[in-house]
Parts: structure tokens; C-alpha cells; sequence
């Protein structure tokens, strides 16, 4: 009984152990190859301001993931959300546009929700179907030129960048916002219907259809919270930037977030995985790029990190995935074995 407690507190707390490695190894090296502080408490306040954004995507396609379905269109939907905010904002005033790209990053994921449903295909395509069109009407809006917008309202600012004297540092109030989020999405899958039905549609779609739950209005549900969180990911990225926009923000950030997910145990097909092992996943991806950064390291290698990262974390989802498939299998042998017996 202890060996399996202990096995059960690894398996839970493995990343956490990763994660801590990692900042230990550039805490090491910091000092030895340029003469810096890794844990200087304004570089940590720095790493968590920028990934506070990365974590909030994070949530909703935790939920997606969870849910038995993945979305390639993320970056290029905030991306779209970004500058049609930037738009509005430099015409009307900041309520009307923080309303208009929230409303908006809802409506473009949850058309992600309603092809899934009415298709009934794996969403890997739709969704790349609909990052294309989402990079398409990204340049439209902005008169099909790469264009970058300043100046927009404070609020931005204050959600995202607004400095708060933390321990002699500066923390971002983005962080705030990350871990109200972060709460608001744990609350919403642990102790919600919805949420626990979230769980049921990864694992057993028919059983929630035999529930009397509709697999469709769910699937569309999803994608549409995940679309609010999308939207107020690249809201407090906005004001993270000094309440600045361009074309190009938050292109490719799906698929960091979805390695981190992956890392930190959320298992892609659905049925399994927590909203913290997903912070820390995001987070272990998050230390590395800042370390490597840190250490002036070439870009290249930091694709080949990240790639490597990528790579480690599908592999810890399909060996999860293979010994769920062995434990389900032992406990189900003597059950069939006695149905042989009963037979004979």
C-alpha cells in the first residue's frame, strides 16, 4: 500500500519535480556563463509576466483537450481578436472593444465547436481549415499589410501591464489576472456538471449521450468558453505590450500551450489531466525559453529545445495513455475469465 502511495505522489508531482530542475540547471549556469542571477527576483517576476498570457490560453485548451478534441487555430484566432480590438478601440473608446473581442473570440471558437459537431470529424483538420481563414482575415482588417497599433486605451494596460511593487521587484498585473482565471477554470471543471461532463465526453462520448446530455450542444459549449479564455489571454497580452497590437501576435502559441498541456499530463483525446499540472507544463516550457534567452543562446537551438520538449511531451501522453490501456486490461482479465468459465 505505501509503494503505491508513493508511485501515486510521483505520478502526481513529477512535473513540479521537472520544473524545479529546470530552474535549478539555469540558476547553475546563469552565474557560470555570464556572470547573472537566475533567480533574481525580478527575472522570476519577468518570466511569470510573460507567460501569464500562455497559461490563460492554456485554460481553454485544457478544456478542449479534456474534451476529446484539439484546435490548431488558437494563435491565429487571438491573432484575428487582437487587431479587431485594436480597431475598435482607435474608433470608439476600451469598453466597447474589450466587449467586441471577447464576443467575437467566443463566436470564431465556437463556429470551431459547431463544425465538430455537424462534421463529425476529428478537428485537426477544421481547425487547420480555419487558421488559414483566420490568417487571412487577420491582414484584411489590417488592409492586408503587416501593421502594428499603438496607443490604445490605459485599460489594456491596466489589466495586463500595470506594475505592482512585489518584494523589491515589479510583478504585472497579468499575473493577477492568470491565477483569478486559473481558479475561475478549476472551480468550472471540478466542482460543475459541466465540467465533470467535460471529463465524460473525453473519455466515453456515448455514455454521455446515453445520459441524456447532447454531445453536440456540449462540444459547441466548450469551444465557446474556451474562446472566452482565448480572448482574455490576448487582452492581458495586449496590455502585457504596453497596449500594443500587430499581426502577428500570438501566431504559433497553440502549439507551446498544447506541449505544456502535454506535459503537464493532460492527455490528448480527452479523459484525463488537472488545470495545475497544466500551469506547471506551460510553465516548464515557459523557464526554458527564458533561460535560453537568459543565456543569450542562439534562436535556433531554442526551435531545437522547444521541438525537443514537444517531442517529450507526446511521448509522455502516449505512455500514459498505453498503461491506462495495461491497468484497464488487468483489471478487466479475471472478469472475463470468469465469464469464460460461466459459460463452459
Amino acid at each position: 500500500m505505501k509503494k503505491r502511495s508513493v508511485k501515486t505522489f510521483l505520478r502526481d508531482y513529477v512535473m513540479l519535480f521537472v520544473l524545479i530542475a529546470v530552474v535549478a540547471v539555469f540558476a547553475i549556469l546563469g552565474p557560470v556563463v555570464k556572470d547573472r542571477n537566475f533567480l533574481a527576483i525580478q527575472n522570476l517576476l519577468n518570466i511569470l509576466s510573460q507567460n501569464s498570457y500562455l497559461v490563460i490560453l492554456g485554460i481553454g485548451i485544457t478544456f478542449i483537450m479534456l474534451g476529446g478534441a484539439m484546435d490548431l487555430s488558437t494563435g491565429f484566432l487571438i491573432s484575428t481578436v487582437g487587431i479587431l480590438i485594436a480597431r475598435v478601440d482607435l474608433s470608439t473608446n476600451f469598453v466597447v472593444s474589450l466587449l467586441v473581442g471577447l464576443v467575437a473570440a467566443v463566436i470564431l471558437s465556437a463556429f470551431n465547436g459547431v463544425m465538430y459537431s455537424w462534421l463529425k470529424v476529428f478537428p485537426f483538420i477544421i481547425t487547420l481549415g480555419t487558421q488559414y481563414m483566420l490568417n487571412g482575415a487577420t491582414y484584411l482588417l489590417s488592409g492586408g499589410m503587416t501593421k502594428t497599433y499603438k496607443g490604445l486605451s490605459e485599460g489594456y494596460k491596466i489589466i495586463g501591464g500595470f506594475n505592482i511593487p512585489f518584494f523589491g521587484g515589479n510583478l504585472k498585473s497579468g499575473v493577477l489576472v492568470m491565477i483569478v482565471m486559473v481558479i475561475i477554470g478549476s472551480f468550472i471543471l471540478n466542482k460543475t456538471h459541466f465540467g465533470r461532463n467535460v471529463y465524460a465526453l473525453g473519455s466515453n462520448p456515448e455514455a454521455v449521450a446515453l445520459s441524456g446530455v447532447s454531445v453536440a450542444k456540449m462540444r459547441i459549449a466548450i469551444f465557446a468558453l474556451a474562446g472566452l479564455f482565448f480572448g482574455i489571454a490576448q487582452v492581458v497580452n495586449i496590455g502585457r505590450l504596453s497596449s500594443t497590437v500587430n499581426n502577428s501576435m500570438g501566431m504559433g502559441d497553440e502549439f507551446i500551450v498544447m506541449a505544456g498541456c502535454m506535459l503537464g499530463g493532460i492527455k490528448m483525446g480527452g479523459g484525463g489531466g488537472k488545470m495545475s499540472n497544466m500551469v506547471i507544463g506551460v510553465f516548464i516550457i515557459g523557464v526554458l525559453n527564458s533561460g535560453m534567452n537568459f543565456l543569450d543562446m542562439n534562436q535556433y537551438w531554442k526551435y531545437v529545445v522547444l521541438g525537443i520538449a514537444l517531442l517529450a511531451a507526446v511521448t509522455l501522453d502516449t505512455m500514459q495513455t498505453r498503461a491506462a490501456i495495461k491497468a484497464a486490461k488487468k483489471v478487466s482479465a479475471p472478469v472475463i475469465e470468469e465469464k469464460k468459465e460461466e459459460v463452459k
